[in-house]
């Protein structure tokens, strides 16, 4: 009786922000047959209203829809397959249409559309894999139509995140959404979801129903970030000439931020997902490369999916600081000293993290070793104690320095190369480390000089 009031009066343009959400509440506590019968005609003008000129009422449409599918898939749990694959597509192709490089509404939290098809793979999964996500991600697309839809594809790949996180840790049916609880502060009460940073393998991905998905969200993924690379990775770094004189915030605007968000997803979701094409020298290269670019949070992401790689992956810490190295010759100059002090200390970083992962034994990631060598980035072991000589090298150049601050960070990493070289147990043979070598013969050479020195310069010595 209540309803059939609220409904009708709720399609008077002066009553619908007011009337929706009672409308929505009405349907979302009634009867499973009552909700069946009454909320297909309800579902199509919150459709309608989705495009509407006032962001008010097109948020609240969207807020209502989004709970209503809740209780559609998730207490309900549908209809035949006919009709609930006929209702999912008219929502689908209204909040992701087809063509478009964008999502309806614009401006709103990306985090509604997750959730919305996070609902409908708890039932069906195919259908939000094959008609939702492949869509968002351009799954299929060649190189020549193949483009970067920002927010599409930051939806799509967040999605497969959460219902493969979601599936992997037996966490069940989402909860009904809920209005955020609003602190006395003013600020929002969020629950903290803690999501897995261990490799999503073709193992796990079959256990959990998605090895027939998992393929080709990797291969999206390795498009995505060489597409994100030319476009604003590598012509975004602080070491650009052209940059040299631009803020941050004066770039990242306009297309580039919504493309530096991605940006954003796509590292954090590595090692979860590890793009499949890219080699692991490759990847490697464009994560190093990104911890000089002009966007701070990329910075910090990138370094940190660089540290998780060193830390829980064996098999990758050699390859890791060999290319962050090389990354260093190549890419920061001491024409950038704040830049090459930052780089520095950041391979001092993952030195100690190396010897810290190896002292803690590290059990619990043995597994990860032998699924690493299944991926396609699989590489032969180079040597060690190889690729301890290459940092030392860097060192020693970086010794050079005019400025003492980073000589000092030198001769730290030449420390710290002894200190890895001693955990690893690695036989000395023939083979002297530099910093052995420096501290053997700096007191002779010191002494062979010392007399031509003036008083004034002995206590520089």
């Amino acid at each position: 009786m209540l309803y059939q009031t609220t409904f009708d009066l709720s399609s008077r343009k002066k009553h619908s922000l007011a009337l929706y959400p009672l409308v929505t509440c009405l349907l979302c506590v009634s009867q499973k047959q009552f909700f069946l019968n009454n909320w297909h005609i309800f579902l199509q003008n919150c459709l309608s209203h989705l495009k509407n000129k006032d962001p008010k009422m097109s948020r609240v449409a969207l807020e209502s829809l989004y709970r209503l599918l809740w209780v559609y898939i998730i207490r309900i749990k549908c209809e035949s397959n006919t009709v609930t694959q006929s209702r999912l597509l008219s929502i689908v192709s209204a909040l992701f249409p087809k063509g478009s490089r964008s999502v309806v509404p614009r401006d709103t939290p990306l985090n509604i559309f997750v959730k919305i098809i996070q609902f409908i793979a708890q039932e069906r999964l195919d259908f939000a894999m094959k008609e939702i996500i492949y869509d968002l991600l351009c799954v299929g697309k060649s190189h020549k139509t193949f483009t970067i839809n920002p927010e599409r594809m930051n939806i799509g790949l967040r999605a497969f995140l959460v219902i493969a996180d979601s599936l992997q840790q037996k966490d069940g049916e989402p909860p009904m959404p809920t209005t955020g609880i609003i602190m006395p502060s003013g600020n929002t009460l969020r629950v903290k979801k803690i999501f897995l940073n261990t490799t999503l393998t073709d193992e796990e991905a079959k256990v959990i129903g998605m090895s027939l998905y998992y393929p080709q969200v990797r291969k999206a993924l390795d498009n995505i970030l060489r597409h994100l690379d030319k476009e604003v990775g590598r012509s975004m770094s602080m070491t650009s000439v052209q940059l040299s004189n631009k803020e941050p915030e004066d770039m990242i605007t306009g297309e580039r931020k919504p493309k530096i968000d991605l940006f954003r997803t796509c590292v954090a979701a590595i090692p979860r997902l590890i793009p499949d094409g890219m080699n692991r020298q490759d990847l490697i290269e464009l994560l190093a490369k990104l911890t000089i670019h002009m966007d701070e949070e990329l910075r910090g992401l990138a370094f940190t999916t660089l540290q998780a790689l060193m830390v829980d992956f064996p098999e990758w810490r050699e390859d890791v600081l060999s290319g962050f190295a090389y990354f260093i010759v190549r890419e920061v100059t001491d024409i950038h000293p704040s830049l090459l002090d930052n780089a520095v200390k950041m391979l001092l970083q993952l030195i100690s993290q190396w010897k810290q992962a190896v002292q803690s034994g590290n059990k619990g990631h043995d597994a990860q070793v032998k699924v690493s060598n299944r991926h396609s980035l699989s590489l032969d072991r180079s040597n060690p104690l190889g690729v301890l000589h290459v940092v030392e090298g860097l060192a020693l150049v970086v010794l050079c320095s005019c400025r003492p601050a980073t000589r000092r960070l030198a001769v730290n990493v030449l420390r710290e190369v002894r200190a890895l070289h001693t955990t690893l147990g690695i036989s000395k043979g023939d083979e002297e480390l530099a910093i052995d070598v420096m501290d053997r013969l700096s007191a002779p050479v010191l002494e062979s000089f010392i007399h031509l020195t003036g008083a004034d310069q002995v206590h520089l010595l």
